[in-house]
C-alpha cells in the first residue's frame, strides 16, 4: 500500500511529466499543440481572400477589384507580376487578367493570363486517384493552383481576345495554336471541355480568315459547328466554300441548307485572294459576361457523404463509428448572381444577331458534378483521418481518466472540422456565358453599343480597314 508522501508526491510528478511533454496534468501534447498552431493559421480560404475583389467586381468597381488582386499576387499595382510565383499568384493573375480585359487594358490582361499560364498544370479530377485527389483539395503543402480542364482551354481563348481587340492577328494566332495544342492534349486524355471548345474554335476560324487562310479556317468553323447551328457563320462560310475544298459534315450541311455563292477565282497560294474580299470590313463583337460557378466551404453529415460518394469509398465504413463530429467537409460549387441580363448589340443603330458560343457556367457546373463523388470521397477519407486523430487523443487521455479521454477527444475532432478548409479556388472571374455578332460593313468609322437588360451600356467608336476588320471586346464580370 502506498505512503501518504507516496500520494501526495504523484499530482506533483504528474505535472512535472505534463510540462515536460508540454501540458498540464500529463494530457498528451500533441493535439492541444495542433489545435493551438490552427488557432494561430486562422481558417480562411481562397474565397474568403477574394472577398474584396468579388464585392468591389459585383457593383462594376473594376479598378479597385484590379488593386484588390495585385494585393493578392504581393505586387504594387496592375503593370507588375511577381518575380518568383508561388502559392495562389498565378490564379491571382488570372482573375486580374480578366478584370482588365473588362476595363480594355488588353495589353495588360494579356501579360497577365500569359505569365500565369507558364505557372498552371492541368487537374484532371476524373482520372486523378482518389487519394491523390485528396491530397491536393485539402493538403496545406500543395502551394500552386492546378486548373480543371474547362478553366485550362478557356484560358488560350479568353487571351485571344486580347490581342483580337488590339487588331494583334500574329499575336491571336499564336494563342489559336496554344488552344488546340491544349484541345488535342486534352482529347488525348479522353476528356471533351465542351464549354470553351466551340468558343475557342470559332475565334480560332475568325483569325485565320483575316490572315487569309481559309482552309485552316474552315476546320476551326466545322468544329464550332459541331456544338450546333451558329448563324453568324453563314456568310463566312459561304464565302470560304467556293475557294477553298475543306469540308466536314456540319461545313455540308450549311451550304447545302441555302443558295450556293458565287465562286471567286481559286487561290494558288492556299490563301483567300484579295479580289474575294473586297474594300469592305467587317466588325466581330464579343460579349463576356456574368462569372462562372464558385467554390465555398460545405459541411454535410457523414450519411449523406456516403451516399453522394458512392463506389469512390472502401466498404469497409466501420471507422465511422468512432467519434462525435461526424460531419464532412468538401468543396461546393455555388453559383455567382449576376446583375446582368441578357445582352444586345446594335452597330450603327441598327440590330446585330447575337449567337451564344458557350455557357461556361453550365460546363463548369457539369465537370464539377461529375468529379464530385470524388471529392466526397477525399474529403470521407480526411474525416477518417480526423476520427482516427480523436482516437489517439481517447487512447491517451483515459490513461488518466475515462471522462478525460472523451472530452479530449470531442475537442480536438470539433475542432479539427471547424478548422478543415477544403481547397475552394477557381477562376471566379472567367465570364458565365460568351456571345457573338459579326456584321460586314463598309471601311471606315462605326458607332457600336452593347446593352444589357437592366441598364448597363458600353458605346465604342471602331475603324474598319478597307478589307480588315475591328473586333470589339466586351467583358462584363458583375
Amino acid at each position: 500500500m502506498s505512503s501518504a508522501a507516496e500520494q501526495r508526491g504523484r499530482p506533483a510528478r504528474r505535472a512535472r511529466e505534463g510540462r515536460a511533454r508540454g501540458l498540464p496534468g500529463g494530457a498528451p501534447a500533441g493535439p492541444i499543440a495542433l489545435l493551438l498552431l490552427l488557432l494561430a493559421s486562422g481558417c480562411a480560404t481562397y474565397v474568403d481572400h477574394l472577398t474584396l475583389a468579388n464585392h468591389a467586381a459585383a457593383v462594376g468597381d473594376y479598378e479597385g477589384a484590379i488593386a484588390d488582386t495585385s494585393a493578392l499576387m504581393g505586387v504594387a499595382n496592375a503593370d507588375e507580376l511577381p518575380a518568383q510565383w508561388s502559392g495562389d499568384q498565378p490564379l491571382a493573375a488570372l482573375e486580374r487578367g480578366s478584370l482588365q480585359q473588362a476595363v480594355e487594358r488588353f495589353t495588360g490582361s494579356a501579360r497577365d493570363l500569359s505569365g500565369a499560364e507558364a505557372q498552371l498544370e492541368l487537374l484532371d479530377m476524373r482520372t486523378d486517384p482518389v487519394g491523390a485527389l485528396g491530397a491536393y483539395l485539402y493538403s496545406d503543402s500543395v502551394k500552386t493552383y492546378r486548373t480543371p480542364p474547362t478553366e485550362r482551354l478557356s484560358l488560350n481563348a479568353v487571351n485571344l481576345l486580347n490581342y483580337l481587340a488590339e487588331g494583334n492577328l500574329d499575336g491571336a494566332a499564336v494563342e489559336a495554336r496554344r488552344f488546340q495544342v491544349m484541345r488535342e492534349y486534352l482529347d488525348s486524355l479522353q476528356i471533351d471541355a465542351a464549354g470553351p471548345a466551340t468558343f475557342g474554335a470559332y475565334l480560332a476560324g475568325f483569325v485565320f480568315e483575316q490572315r487569309g487562310e481559309g482552309d485552316r479556317a474552315l476546320r476551326y468553323y466545322e468544329e464550332a459547328l459541331a456544338r450546333g447551328p451558329l448563324p453568324s457563320l453563314q456568310g463566312p462560310v459561304r464565302r470560304l466554300a467556293p475557294v477553298f475544298p475543306y469540308r466536314g459534315p456540319h461545313l455540308e450541311a450549311l451550304l447545302a441548307a441555302g443558295a450556293d455563292s458565287p465562286s471567286p477565282a481559286r487561290s494558288g497560294g492556299g490563301r483567300l485572294p484579295a479580289s474575294a474580299r473586297g474594300n469592305g470590313g467587317q466588325i466581330l463583337v464579343v460579349v463576356s459576361a456574368g462569372r462562372v460557378p464558385h467554390r465555398q466551404p460545405a459541411r454535410i453529415p457523414v450519411g449523406a457523404a456516403v451516399s453522394l460518394a458512392g463506389t469512390w469509398i472502401s466498404g469497409d465504413v466501420d471507422w465511422l463509428k468512432y467519434g462525435v463530429s461526424k460531419v464532412v467537409v468538401y468543396p461546393e460549387l455555388v453559383d455567382t448572381p449576376s446583375v446582368l441580363g441578357a445582352p444586345a448589340v446594335t452597330v450603327d443603330g441598327a440590330a446585330a444577331p447575337l449567337d451564344e458560343l458557350s455557357d461556361l457556367g453550365a460546363a463548369i457546373r457539369a465537370e464539377y458534378e461529375e468529379a464530385k463523388p470524388k471529392i466526397v470521397a477525399a474529403a470521407l477519407t480526411r474525416m477518417a483521418a480526423r476520427a482516427g486523430v480523436a482516437e489517439g487523443v481517447r487512447a491517451a487521455g483515459r490513461q488518466e481518466s475515462e471522462a478525460l479521454g472523451d472530452v479530449l477527444s470531442i475537442l480536438v475532432e470539433s475542432t479539427l472540422v471547424a478548422f478543415d478548409r477544403p481547397d475552394t479556388r477557381s477562376w471566379t472571374m472567367l465570364p458565365a456565358r460568351i456571345s457573338v455578332a459579326r456584321v460586314a460593313v463598309a471601311a471606315g468609322q462605326h458607332e457600336v453599343e452593347v446593352a444589357f437588360a437592366g441598364g448597363v451600356q458600353r458605346r465604342l467608336s471602331v475603324e474598319v480597314p478597307p478589307g480588315g476588320f475591328a473586333a470589339v471586346v466586351v467583358t462584363e464580370p458583375r
